[in-house]
């Protein structure tokens, strides 16, 4: 397991709740599982070190809870009941605000995990339970109650495609195009196609008439 990962936990909490968006114990979870699967496609491996299983509401990990539980314990992060009699959800909340910056070393991987945390921190676990579900390699190709796969993530898409230089010399390339210029002035200045009208024997003209009178 990463040891960074207690504070990246903070870390998530926080950005959500200030960007407008909640957090539960469900909700958490699958953030952090989404943000190993972006992880892996850019690295090969995965950021938290987590051994994650396909359970009942999808990637799951043992490890999860106690980690839960010990910032909960040292209140690094605070657990509050909904105010609406309807829900029976606890939602998390940070006592102090990190910064992901602080927490992820390089600005690509923040940027990774930004990406994530805007797109599905404002969502529904509902809405992201969904998207694992039937969108994420390591759960479409899932068995339960075994270990996921993330050998299974694509990797990340090829950059736009660059030209490679060329080995020919600079007057080499001059002579090229001064060749290719001349051969396309050659085919504009040639004599425009001539079209021959086609030729009616009587036959077919009798044909003709026969199929106008309707006899054919």
């Amino acid at each position: 397991m990463n040891p960074s990962l207690p504070k990246l936990i903070v870390a998530v909490v926080s950005y959500v709740t200030q960007h407008g968006g909640y957090i539960t114990k469900t909700k958490l979870l699958k953030l952090l599982y989404l943000f190993d699967v972006e992880f892996y496609r850019a690295h090969g491996r995965t950021f938290t070190g987590f051994q994650w299983k396909y359970f009942h509401l999808g990637p799951w990990t043992r490890e999860f809870d106690p980690l839960l539980e010990s910032l909960v314990s040292k209140d690094e992060l605070t657990e509050h009941v909904s105010e609406r009699s309807e829900f029976d959800t606890r939602f998390l909340r940070s006592s102090d605000t990190l910064d992901l910056g602080g927490v992820i070393a390089h600005y690509k991987d923040e940027a990774i995990l930004k990406s994530v945390l805007d797109t599905w921190g404002p969502s529904t676990t509902g809405e992201i339970l969904d998207h694992v579900y039937f969108r994420t390699e390591p759960m479409e190709y899932g068995v339960r109650n075994e270990s996921l796969d993330f050998s299974k993530v694509l990797q990340q898409v090829p950059g736009p495609y660059k030209r490679t230089p060329s080995d020919k010399r600079p007057g080499e390339i001059k002579a090229l195009r001064r060749q290719f210029g001349q051969q396309i002035e050659a085919k504009l200045s040639a004599p425009a196609f001539q079209f021959t009208p086609p030729r009616y024997d009587e036959e077919f003209r009798a044909a003709i008439e026969k199929l106008d009178a309707g006899d054919l």
